[in-house]
């Protein structure tokens, strides 16, 4: 019964489009994205940003949501309400975090996070390595070219962080 259900419904097509079509939208409460989330919490992922606490230890204690591109940053440059709210546009992450961010672009602030890789004197977060910091790209489905991006890149962004979103989920659910 349930290998039927899966063949019918959950096909090739469903985790290379139809999964990532249920990303492309906006609100925290999407079930894709809370499925996202146990993901990370089931892989013992670490915040974005986080060289210790857990993604699962955030949604335990009510950790920060923070939109990658920050929200101000995209409302200031015209952005609306439901491009900036979409949900390849969260993570969980630290509160310290989230406030030293703040409106900055991902730019700017990865930018000084790679420094902090490189100088060893911390400005966010713990994360102190090159290859942490990749990592934890990695871990949160964040494209590595990050640091690149402006606010021309925001729809190319969404588009690829919604493909590694839909991995990690299919790998989630051949885990469980």
């Amino acid at each position: 019964m349930l290998q039927d259900v899966e063949t019918a419904y959950l096909s090739d097509s469903f985790w290379d489009s139809g999964l990532i079509q249920r990303l492309t939208t906006a609100g925290s409460s999407a079930p894709a994205l809370h499925v996202f989330w146990a993901a990370q919490a089931k892989f013992n992922d670490k915040g974005f940003l986080s060289r210790d606490i857990s993604v699962k230890e955030m949604i335990e204690h009510r950790g920060d949501i923070h939109h990658i591109f920050p929200r101000q940053y995209l409302k200031e440059n015209g952005f609306s309400q439901s491009q900036y709210n979409q949900v390849a546009n969260y993570v969980y992450v630290q509160q310290e975090i989230n406030i030293k961010v703040g409106k900055r672009s991902p730019a700017d602030y990865i930018g000084q996070i790679r420094e902090q890789c490189q100088s060893g004197k911390l400005a966010f977060g713990g994360i102190d390595t090159l290859s942490d910091f990749e990592a934890n790209l990695e871990a949160n489905c964040i494209p590595g070219n990050i640091y690149e991006m402006t606010l021309k890149d925001y729809d190319e962004f969404l588009g690829v962080r919604r493909i590694l979103m839909a991995r990690k989920i299919k790998r989630y659910y051949q885990n469980l």
